[in-house]
């Protein structure tokens, strides 16, 4: 998804270094400042990798001869660090990149950081080019490397008198005791997945010593715009029972600013 509009970002911006004079038809309008801009204001990544570098496009509406752009970066983790500071456009280019360097990272930890235009890139502004976005910022989630953990029975009780999937995939985090149930309402409602109504995401919970589990709080599985929340705040719903390797998740449900009672799903974990 992010993929796609990044490159139809870029052919907006192609259209636009070309674009009509509509007073004299066939010719071709010729910017006459740099309109220096990101392409856009937030960019994300997931990796594996300890090391990485990622690219942020830079645009530019005129196109003829050299230009250099400076950017800062702001609001950073130590991890985070730019390659350098000046971007440089060659001759008939529109797009260039600044490098982000994130080195050092663990597994399961977020970093980013704010890349800026200086105060003489953001004067090249004009509003017949579209709004100049003057900052990114940019996120890296290191992954971890997820490996399988045996299957679990899925049963969710939130909607009607218990649905029950059958070998829904457990993975752990290798080397650490961070485990996830790989898309469990896709596996216990299939039918809402074929017209794409469903949520494909993966419920992750932790692993104790003593065999109990515990899970993040806040908003995770949407169920048809019901969101499980489960927070500290609501002891009475929001708790985690054990009966061997059978889990129950008790949970509120959050739509818009409202909480409602009632979420419940139980897996039995077969290792």
């Amino acid at each position: 998804m992010k993929l796609g509009k990044y490159i139809l970002g870029l052919a907006l911006i192609a259209a636009g270094l070309t674009s009509c004079d509509q007073e004299n038809e066939g010719a071709i309008y010729e910017p006459k400042v740099q309109n220096i801009s990101f392409i856009t204001a937030e960019q994300s990544t997931l990796t594996d990798q300890t090391v990485i570098e990622i690219p942020v496009a830079i645009s530019r509406a005129m196109t003829n001869g050299t230009y250099t752009a400076n950017v800062t970066l702001s609001d950073y983790d130590e991890e985070v660090s730019l390659k350098s500071n000046q971007v440089t456009f060659a001759d008939g280019e529109g797009i260039a990149y600044a490098t982000v360097v994130v080195s050092g990272m663990k597994q399961g930890n977020e970093y980013s950081g704010t890349l800026n235009l200086s105060d003489a890139d953001k004067a090249t502004a004009n509003t017949e080019f579209g709004e100049q976005v003057t900052s990114a910022t940019i996120t890296v989630m290191c992954d971890y490397n997820w490996v399988p953990a045996g299957t679990c029975t899925f049963v969710d009780y939130t909607w009607e008198d218990g649905y029950v999937a059958e070998n829904v995939p457990i993975e752990n985090g290798e080397g650490s005791n961070v485990y996830r149930i790989v898309s469990p309402l896709a596996y216990v409602y299939p039918a809402s997945y074929v017209d794409g109504q469903g949520d494909t995401a993966n419920w992750q919970f932790y692993l104790n010593n003593d065999g109990t589990i515990t899970c993040d709080e806040g908003a995770s599985l949407n169920y048809w715009g019901y969101y499980m929340y489960f927070t500290s705040d609501y002891p009475s719903y929001c708790f985690i029972e054990q009966d061997g390797n059978t889990y129950g998740v008790n949970f509120l449900l959050l739509s818009g600013s409202s909480l409602y009672t009632g979420g419940y799903f139980e897996f039995t974990w077969n290792r």
